[in-house]
């Protein structure tokens, strides 16, 4: 088993069963070669994502214990 394999399986085999449900799509869409993963993000993605950084900073969020 390679070096990345047996760091990845460490950590599935330390996450709670009840934890494990949020993994098993992520798991299912890597294992399918037919779904394409976009990793390159797009100008107007990326300035979102700043938007959203800076709107954080200044405390402009809702925290997850709010979220219903």
């Amino acid at each position: 088993m390679s070096a990345i394999r047996q760091e990845i399986q460490s950590y599935i085999d330390n996450i709670p069963d009840s934890k494990l449900e949020a993994l098993k799509p992520l798991l299912s869409v890597l294992m399918n070669d037919t779904i394409i993963l976009e990793t390159d993000l797009t100008g107007e993605e990326k300035a979102i994502i700043m938007r959203g950084r800076e709107e954080y900073k200044k405390g402009n969020y809702i925290s997850l214990e709010n979220i219903q």
